[in-house]
């Protein structure tokens, strides 16, 4: 091989190489790459709803006021990007707005032993979680 091609193939695997770090750096919250531009709307019907959120242990799969994991689909900016009722429908039914949720029972838990109670509470936390313009959070136009 020429020297020329012995630079060019290290500093493709330099860059692959500090993809990878960067990456495993993220998903540890070490490195940030932008900054949100989320709101959280904080009250009483938010914290109750907050409350059930950490009861169920949904931060092991969600991201919820930037903290939690990223296995899940991330919550903030939910009360932007969905109604109250399209949330009320898939806590009730996942399957039927989204089939093949996680949440069939497959990779996450149905919704099943959650009160009806602590679904609205849910929905309050999550209906409080909105995002701005440029936020990664914030709804896409359908194209």
């Amino acid at each position: 091989m020429k020297t020329g091609e012995k630079v060019v193939f290290l500093l493709a695997g330099l860059m692959v190489l500090s993809a990878m770090v960067l990456y495993v750096l993220a998903r540890l919250h070490v490195v940030t790459f932008w900054t949100t531009n989320d709101v959280y709307l904080f009250s009483k019907k938010s914290a109750a709803g907050y409350e059930v959120f950490e009861k169920y242990s949904c931060r092991d799969c969600h991201v919820v006021y930037g903290e939690g994991d990223y296995d899940g689909p991330d919550m903030d900016g939910e009360g932007t990007r969905r109604t109250a009722a399209w949330l009320h429908s898939y806590l009730n039914d996942p399957g039927s707005l989204v089939p093949g949720t996680a949440h069939s029972g497959k990779f996450a838990p149905t919704f099943d032993k959650i009160s009806p109670e602590e679904k609205d509470k849910l929905v309050d936390l999550m209906m409080s979680l909105k995002a701005l313009p440029g936020s990664p959070n914030y709804p896409k136009p359908p194209k």
